[in-house]
């Protein structure tokens, strides 16, 4: 009587474990593999984030806009999970900022944290400076920067895996302005 009981029982804690190996594995990988029209459109939802909190700035920066892209080390494949044609990035835009002085900082960095506040959005204190996470996962940070203690924007989307599709190679790391496209003047030679 036992072992009817029994059998049935290991079976479904037998396809159960097998469930949480295949979504484990899943996880390991960087999660699911999603397309390359989905990762323009986070390329380009990062770039916004990061150009809506630099216009909310006051008193502004001087001089224009101009976003810097950069890699992520963190964003690797370390074990060799992705499949031929599957990769990964972060995008990551950073903005120099060139205020007046220190207060002309300090009175920017409340402009924008009242600004986040009034969205609903949840206000973290970084070293000198404000960091706050979108809903879609973007974090934008300003802060004096590392290197030279600069003030920066940064904006820093997650880490997403992607296929290219249809012939499409968009390579991040060419976009220098994250619109979304490699424009001529940013083709590699």
């Amino acid at each position: 009587m036992k072992s009817k009981i029994v059998v049935p029982v290991l079976g479904v804690v037998l396809v159960a474990l097998l469930g949480l190996t295949a979504k484990a594995c899943q996880t390991m990988q960087g999660g699911s593999v999603h397309s390359t029209e989905e990762f323009r459109d986070h390329v380009r939802a990062t770039t916004r984030a990061g150009e809506d909190a630099y216009r909310a700035l006051s008193p502004a920066p001087a001089g224009e806009p101009y976003a810097s892209r950069q890699g992520s080390s963190s964003c690797v494949d370390d074990f060799g999970f992705d499949d031929t044609g599957v990769t990964r990035n972060e995008p990551v835009f950073t903005w120099d900022l060139d205020f007046a002085g220190d207060d002309d900082y300090r009175a920017a960095l409340a402009s924008l944290r009242a600004a986040w506040r009034e969205d609903g959005r949840t206000v973290e204190k970084v070293d000198n400076g404000i960091t706050t996470t979108l809903d879609d996962g973007i974090r934008v940070t300003l802060h004096p920067n590392y290197y030279d203690g600069e003030p920066e924007l940064r904006a820093e989307g997650t880490c997403m895996r992607y296929r290219h599709s249809y012939g499409d190679a968009y390579d991040y790391m060419h976009d220098d302005n994250g619109d979304g496209a490699i424009d001529e003047y940013e083709q590699p030679n």
